[in-house]
């Protein structure tokens, strides 16, 4: 046995003193006696035992040739579990942009590195998810999301949360979008995929919450980590809406808006239909994101950041501590999609889809290509059961418009003359949710058949914006 191998042994075998004296020996017959020394008095007793009994070199040689036998074994079973284990991180990276790509996460992927490199110690240490200091802990919590069996998305929300976990103490709790087409579908209630833990001695632990996958039965999840995800979602579409109406006042003013009431003003400059309580406490760092943004492609924000701190909150206080990385996770500007195919419109971030309603349209009456929505109006025409319902939201200075409807059996059909005609919870959620400024596209073929509608309980519903109603105006939409 080369003493390489005898080195890597007692590493991992320190309290081996057989091993320790067995490599002495080794080091003896190479000329090092120095080093065997060391080994012998690491051996102890075991030195003293076989020098004074003078005990025949075939004994120690056997047990060394035994020796070998298990670490060959063991290195074997290394071998196979590495193999696997790199296999799965193959799997998981797999779907991640190249490492150039922007957005890439550096971090995440090494981490998984890292923690493949890391299991066989682990095990074999007695740490992992069962052994060691396994105290949950519960002193911060962060969340995300993201959707699992495109090896895209979900993976690398799972990598990110092992590189975010890192030596803070924290709970990351990954929760599952489910997937339709390239489609991920964001819900109030998304079941927990995944918590990542560190413990109070630091220890990485993963468990899923998917018996399926993990072919067991999971533990109890906490309520409180519960009724934290629940909080959670809710939070992302609030900041959604924020952040696209700090968009759309920049795009209409020239400048940043200044606080949260410069966004919700009475009617013509209701660019958002409802507030949400902690806006106030994410618009600093919302605006600053998007203040860093527009340096980068060149623009100059001097002009609109009088008064208003433009470096994003840290701390206890910082508007999103409770999302992994500290960024809100529907990054992308919303957006509304008609798809006439479908009979569906669907308000979505990026390659999300946060809700998918049924519609009523026009058919070919129905026009298609983009538009944005220019107004947004509380009872079109003084009525909230009127032809119009109680909302309506004007595409691009058009007659055609989103709006409610007095004639619900129409939902689903193609009756109108060309507007998109709404149920009155679904149009009034959906009046709150977008902004002005809402780019809306409208086509075929372009979103699932899923429903993606909350129960009325989980409906996106706050502080309506007061005197968003339009009396000065009668509105003659194509309904």
């Amino acid at each position: 046995m080369q003493n390489t191998h005898l080195r890597t042994y007692v590493k991992k075998h320190p309290d081996n003193k057989m091993a320790w004296y067995l490599l002495g020996k080794e080091y003896l017959g190479e000329g090092q006696e120095a080093k065997a020394n060391y080994c012998f008095q690491q051996a102890g007793e075991v030195y003293e035992a076989f020098e004074r009994s003078k005990a025949p070199a075939d004994i120690w040689v056997d047990y060394q040739e035994k020796l070998v036998e298990m670490a060959e074994q063991k290195e074997k079973k290394h071998r196979v579990r590495k193999m696997w284990l790199t296999l799965l991180m193959l799997l998981v990276l797999a779907g991640l942009p190249p490492a150039d790509a922007p957005g890439f996460n550096r971090d995440a992927a090494d981490a998984l590195a890292s923690a493949l490199e890391s299991t066989d110690e682990a095990t074999e240490n007695g740490s992992g998810n069962s052994g060691g200091d396994s105290t949950p802990v519960t002193d911060s919590n962060v969340f995300t999301a993201g959707s699992f069996g495109r090896g895209d998305q979900g993976e690398a929300a799972l990598a990110a949360a092992w590189s975010g976990s890192g030596s803070n103490v924290q709970t990351s709790a990954v929760l599952e979008m489910q997937v339709a087409g390239n489609w991920s579908l964001w819900k109030r209630n998304m079941p927990v995929k995944y918590i990542v833990q560190t413990n109070h001695s630091g220890k990485l632990t993963a468990q899923s919450y998917d018996a399926k996958q993990c072919n067991c039965e999971p533990p109890t999840l906490s309520p409180e980590i519960k009724r934290l995800a629940y909080v959670w979602t809710a939070k992302q579409e609030s900041a959604a809406a924020l952040s696209s109406a700090i968009i759309t006042y920049k795009k209409q003013k020239g400048t940043w808006p200044k606080s949260v009431g410069q966004l919700a003003q009475p009617f013509p400059n209701n660019i958002l239909g409802e507030t949400a309580p902690g806006m106030t406490q994410m618009f600093p760092t919302l605006l600053a994101m998007h203040q860093q943004e527009g340096k980068g492609k060149g623009e100059n924000t001097a002009a609109g950041t009088t008064g208003v701190n433009s470096d994003p909150p840290s701390g206890k206080n910082a508007a999103f501590m409770d999302t992994l990385g500290g960024q809100p996770f529907l990054e992308d500007r919303l957006e509304i999609i008609v798809d006439k195919s479908e009979h569906k419109l669907a308000l979505i971030s990026g390659n999300t889809i946060i809700r998918n309603y049924e519609v009523g349209l026009g058919g070919d009456r129905t026009p298609e290509g983009s538009f944005v929505i220019s107004d947004k109006v509380v009872n079109p025409n003084g009525r909230s059961n009127g032809e119009f319902g109680s909302r309506g939201m004007q595409l691009s200075d058009t007659n055609y418009a989103i709006h409610g409807t007095n004639e619900p059996n129409s939902i689903g059909l193609d009756e109108s003359l060309g507007c998109v005609r709404m149920s009155t919870e679904d149009v009034e959620e959906l009046f709150a949710l977008a902004p002005q400024g809402t780019p809306v596209r409208i086509g075929k073929d372009l979103l699932p058949e899923t429903t993606l509608v909350p129960e009325a309980k989980d409906r996106y519903r706050n502080t309506l914006v007061p005197k968003q109603n339009n009396p000065n105006k009668t509105y003659h939409w194509l309904n």
